[in-house]
């Protein structure tokens, strides 16, 4: 893979590129001022644009007069096929929030992400994370606890010689019973 620095002035957009991209414009504009450019844009042959038209645009606005680019030998027909692919593949992406959350919180200065979150305050989601505790465990605090836990459930002689238990679906509240030999 060769890249290489390409002027702004010899790029051109694809003629029908489908995303709007306005507002991820303005937040890639962000995110160059604050970690720079570093993402190539993916062009043909004739420096039209298969990947990275918002990155262009920012670019543009941020008055650059270059860009890193990839140019591909793909076909015509592969480009197409390429550019709808690569923009769909970014919405198919889900977060795993609890990783999420760790990230977020080691980074301190959570004002700089809320650019990237649109739809939420960091802040009030962090605080209201209930039982995320990101402060290391010590074995007084393990004391502690099994301090406060030793005699909550006393040992019942009946109930453990029942073949079924009750539980309850932590995500639906249903009650279950389930076959204590299922288990053992």
């Amino acid at each position: 893979m060769n890249i290489k620095k390409i002027s702004l002035s010899e790029i051109k957009p694809y003629w029908r590129n489908a995303r709007k991209n306005d507002k991820t414009v303005e937040v890639l504009k962000q995110s160059i001022k604050s970690y720079g450019f570093n993402q190539p844009l993916v062009l043909d042959k004739e420096n039209v644009i298969i990947t990275g038209h918002a990155r262009y645009r920012a670019l543009m606005q941020l008055g650059h007069t270059e860009a890193p680019c990839i140019v591909t030998d793909l076909s015509p027909q592969k480009a197409k096929e390429y550019r709808i692919a690569d923009n769909k593949t970014h919405e198919l992406t889900i977060w795993n929030n609890d990783d999420l959350m760790v990230e977020l919180r080691e980074i301190g200065n959570i004002e700089e992400m809320q650019t990237y979150f649109e739809n939420i305050s960091l802040n009030n989601w962090l605080d209201d994370s209930v039982g995320f505790n990101l402060n290391p465990v010590t074995y007084e605090d393990v004391e502690k606890k099994k301090g406060e836990l030793e005699n909550r459930y006393d040992y019942n002689e009946e109930e453990n010689t029942k073949k079924f238990n009750t539980i309850l679906c932590p995500h639906c509240l249903e009650e279950i019973e389930v076959n204590k030999n299922d288990f053992s």
